[in-house]
Parts: structure tokens; sequence; C-alpha cells
């Protein structure tokens, strides 16, 4: 009984240790940025995307106005707007972070985007993106190559999404 209480102990402590394995947090002044990750996309790809979640923990709000990677000719901060009754994606010059809040940059809403891939990232891969804010900011971060099937984990009670 003692054996097997040890051996579930033991493989308890794995298991949640793990996931700290995968996660990959960042902070920079009151902002911190959780799990920054892409699709994997085919090895002939010249675009791939990012996303991740921004918790601003500051009272004032603060503002993503640019990015930039080593894997790309050109990186834009882009969204999912409505336009013409259809939904599209456009190029925005900023993303809001309001303070005590957040924003997700997740697929169908605002996102960056890579243009002209110098390096395509494979599955399991990470690559650096450096983040330019109004108030925190040069932040550069490893962006995680996931499956296309990957859900990011939202966290609603701090975290809404932009419209435009």
């Amino acid at each position: 009984m003692k054996k097997n209480t040890f051996i579930t102990l033991l493989f308890s402590s794995a298991l949640f240790l793990s996931s700290f394995a995968n996660a990959h947090d960042y902070k920079a002044g009151d902002l911190q940025i959780d799990h920054p990750w892409s699709k994997a996309v085919p090895p002939n790809s010249s675009v791939a995307a990012a996303f991740f979640n921004i918790t601003n923990h500051g009272g004032e709000n603060d503002v993503l106005i640019s990015a930039e990677s080593p894997i790309a000719g050109k990186v834009e901060l882009h969204a999912h707007i409505h336009e013409d009754g259809m939904m599209k994606m456009r190029e925005v010059k900023n993303i809001e972070i309001p303070a005590n809040d957040g924003t997700a940059l997740k697929p169908g809403a605002n996102h960056i985007m890579f243009f002209n891939l110098t390096k395509v990232p494979k599955l399991g891969d990470r690559f650096p993106l450096t983040l330019h804010f109004k108030n925190a900011g040069k932040i550069t971060i490893e962006v995680a190559v996931e499956k296309a099937t990957y859900q990011m984990e939202m966290k609603p009670e701090k975290t809404q999404e932009q419209h435009h």
C-alpha cells in the first residue's frame, strides 16, 4: 500500500512539474505575456502568425506599437475586422492593453503576422519575437510552434477581445 502511494505521489509530482516545462511567461514592467505560440505551417509557407495573452497589472493603459523577428522580412500587428458584411484580416497601427485588464492575441482576433519568412519554424521549434510597447518598452519573447489544432488557454477574468 505504501509503495503504491509513493508511486502515485511521484507520478503526480512529475506530471505537475512537466506542465512548467512547456509554460513560458514573460514580464516587462506591468505587463505579463503568457505562452506565446504559433501554428505549425507547411515548410514552403511564406507567412505565419503568433498568439498570446497580455495582462496589464498596472494602473495605466499600455499599447503594443510594433514587433520584429529575425524569421521574417516583415512583421505586422493584425486584427480581424467586420467590413462590408465580411470578416477581414487587416494591419492595425497598435493594440491597446487596458490597465488592470488584458488583451488576447488569438486566431480570429488580434495577432502578430510574419511575412516573407526567412526561416519556416517547425513543430516544436521556438523563435524570437521582439515586442515594442509604449510604456513597458521592448521585450523579446520566445514563440513556441504548436500543432495547428492547439488551443490557447484563455483567462476570461483578466482578458478581453479587442473590437475594431
